[in-house]
């Protein structure tokens, strides 16, 4: 597989000083992988979903308050926003042969704000996406979305910051534990209440993130992350298993025809989410503060709240531009509209593939 490196947006690099890679942390989860499996019983899975809601309210007060401090800079030096930009990409790579892959993807879609079923969660590109279950310090069950990304090695997950680790500044300490990624997850057909995972368990192994997260808690830029997995009995790798996104990273914050995927609990006047079933939205993305340089967060029209956290902003071709992390609500943690918002997918988030791709 062959991934572009970082390399300047600027015509000319000899002519501007190259970019400063911004830091990364890292960590690893110890826990034995099948333990990691074991723990998810549909009881704590249960759990975690009820817990998504909390944790969204959470998440948007601080994200609010990051807002406010970027409002606070709109008429301070704004010369870093002309600077060189890192970029990287890769391209989308469809599962090894087998039966239910859809390949099939449209020129341009249709503006989509609210979220519908995927119509056919086990086929590729769609069972590319999973649910992501963690525990935090207290030992609370909790979950997100991600997607399998293209990388080195084949085992790699993209999801956001505030999945795999609280943004507290414990640096590599800090990392959730118990981390599992199931790719085209779902409610059982047979047991209701209770979820299958047909495309396997695949427990978290090493975790990169970027320091914006992980020290400063930066919702503008730093809500991403990645980690790789281990393979569970039976399987060779997630990318052969499932396919894997591509990526676009620093080619700005407008975006013509995303498709958006997660699998949330609720949304913006929603009843009907539950957090087993993927929903995506369509459409297009815009810079969310046009007139602040400072601030260059992705806003979808989207509906998807709590559990899609993570899910990936993808292109038609297949490559991810943004991670949802954050909606805006009221002082009474009520949803104020259909906006979703990922953090800048720039510099930080070449530093974390370029890091996690040198790992492996």
């Amino acid at each position: 597989m062959a991934l572009i490196p970082a390399t300047l947006t600027t015509a000319s690099a000899a002519e501007a000083p190259a970019p400063a890679v911004p830091s990364v942390t890292t960590g690893k989860q110890t826990t034995d992988p099948q333990k990691v499996r074991d723990f998810w019983t549909p009881e704590r899975v249960a759990r975690a979903l009820a817990n998504e809601k909390k944790d969204r309210a959470r998440v948007t007060r601080d994200a609010a308050v990051a807002r406010a401090a970027a409002e606070a800079t709109e008429n301070k030096d704004q010369s870093s926003s002309s600077a060189p930009r890192l970029t990287a990409e890769a391209p989308r790579i469809l599962p090894a042969k087998k039966t239910g892959v859809s390949t099939t993807a449209a020129a341009d879609v249709p503006e989509m704000p609210v979220a519908q079923e995927v119509p056919f969660p086990q086929n590729a590109p769609a069972t590319i996406v999973g649910k992501i279950l963690y525990i935090d310090d207290a030992g609370e069950e909790h979950g997100c979305s991600g997607a399998s990304i293209s990388a080195d090695g084949n085992n790699t997950v993209w999801t956001a910051g505030h999945c795999v680790h609280p943004g507290d500044g414990r640096g590599s300490d800090g990392f959730y534990d118990l981390v599992l990624f199931i790719p085209g997850y779902k409610e059982s057909l047979d047991t209701p209440g209770e979820y299958d995972a047909p495309w396997g368990e695949w427990a978290a192994q090493s975790f990169v993130a970027p320091e914006a997260w992980t020290q400063d808690k930066d919702y503008n830029e730093g809500d991403l992350a990645t980690f790789t997995v281990q393979a569970p009995a039976g399987y060779t790798n997630l990318t052969d298993t499932v396919g894997a996104l591509g990526y676009k990273f620093g080619y700005g914050s407008d975006w013509p025809d995303i498709i958006d995927s997660g699998f949330p609990g609720e949304g913006y006047n929603r009843t009907d989410m539950d957090g087993y079933t993927q929903f995506y939205c369509t459409g297009d993305v815009v810079d969310a503060m046009n007139w602040n340089p400072l601030d260059n967060r992705l806003e979808m029209n989207c509906d998807m709240g709590a559990g899609a956290s993570g899910g990936p902003m993808a292109t038609t071709e297949g490559q991810i531009v943004g991670a949802n992390s954050h909606v805006e609500t009221d002082g009474q943690d009520q949803r104020i509209n259909d906006h979703l918002y990922s953090s800048d997918h720039g510099d930080q988030a070449v530093a974390v593939i370029n890091a996690i791709n040198d790992a492996n």
